[in-house]
């Protein structure tokens, strides 16, 4: 049995955490620890029955936790994963890991250094959708892959939200661009790399608020994202083939009840394949678990949170010009 303690009482680890880790027999969460908002404490507690704290350094060093949460705003990821880290704590981080690859390289190398795990929550990867299409795409569903094109992005949000702030770690990279940036080292595997990238400001913004790249592969597949905090709502995967389109429109948000749906084009012929629901956050606090017990989960899991830190570091250098 894990058991968690979780550094703040943010709204994805009360709506979404929560309730996909009661759900898990090997992992029990015991405490949350609040600095920044302190109201929302006792409801929290209350909630789900935890122990209350306001010191996350109090958390880290509790005796009786073995791992930590850390849903806090991006720039403050790297500060209190490595703590937990140099405490003998494994780390669940929400995406993404730090705010820049030479931060993510150090808790790896720290992680790594003492045989823990930590694990970067881009949750959709894990859901059953991810797995279908590939499994549709070697079966040659649309033949010879031409083009991928993937696109996550929602309308501006209130004005103190941290994605607008520079401070906290915002910009829409860091956020809705980072999902795409992951999907496309999902399609296109290891030797995924950034040939052409922008990032957009809008006046009274001290953050890229919208964006795009191109990413290919060695084979010389190519996948163009798209991502913003000012648009109309996207959230899309489109394959185009030799010899038909694929796409889907809830690639990265599918909520636990939600049933995906594929959408096949070949000649005059449009196919709906229905999928079943799935809980991709369930079972990203599943795949931790593993991380924690086998090295080579481990090991994968680090691999690709640098790829992701160097491919966004890629994409702001190259952006930026």
């Amino acid at each position: 049995m894990i058991r968690l303690g979780i550094l703040g009482c943010s709204d994805i680890a009360f709506r979404r955490f929560m309730p996909a880790a009661r759900k898990i027999r090997d992992i029990k969460t015991i405490a949350v620890a609040e600095e920044y908002n302190k109201a929302k404490l006792d409801g929290f507690c209350k909630e789900y029955n935890l122990e209350g704290g306001d010191s996350f350094e109090e958390l880290i060093m509790r005796k009786d936790i073995d791992a930590v949460y850390v849903p806090l705003p991006p720039a403050l990821h790297y500060m209190w994963a490595k703590r937990a880290l140099e405490c003998n704590k494994h780390v669940l981080v929400e995406k993404p890991s730090t705010v820049q690859y030479s931060q993510s390289k150090e808790l790896v190398d720290l992680a790594d250094q003492k045989k823990l795990a930590l694990h970067e929550n881009y949750m959709f990867q894990y859901h059953s959708q991810i797995r279908e299409i590939k499994k549709m795409l070697s079966e040659g569903i649309v033949g010879d892959v031409r083009l991928i094109k993937a696109n996550f992005g929602f309308p501006r949000r209130n004005e103190n939200d941290f994605r607008y702030n520079k401070e906290l770690g915002g910009g829409a990279l860091l956020d809705a661009g980072g999902y795409t940036v992951k999907l496309a080292m999902i399609m296109l595997g290891d030797t995924i790399k950034v040939d052409m990238a922008k990032l957009n400001y809008l006046p009274d913004f001290h953050v890229d608020i919208y964006g795009s790249a191109v990413l290919s592969n060695s084979q010389g597949t190519v996948c163009q994202i798209g991502y913003g905090m000012d648009c109309a709502y996207q959230c899309s995967l489109e394959i185009w083939g030799s010899k038909g389109r694929l796409y889907t429109n809830r690639i990265f948000t599918a909520p636990e009840e939600y049933r995906p749906q594929i959408i096949v084009e070949s000649g005059s012929e449009v196919r709906n394949i229905d999928l079943e629901p799935d809980s991709h956050f369930q079972h990203s606090i599943e795949q931790f678990l593993k991380e924690i017990k086998e090295t080579n989960h481990r090991e994968e899991m680090h691999k690709g949170i640098l790829l992701q830190a160097k491919l966004v570091d890629d994409i702001r250098r190259l952006g930026a010009n």
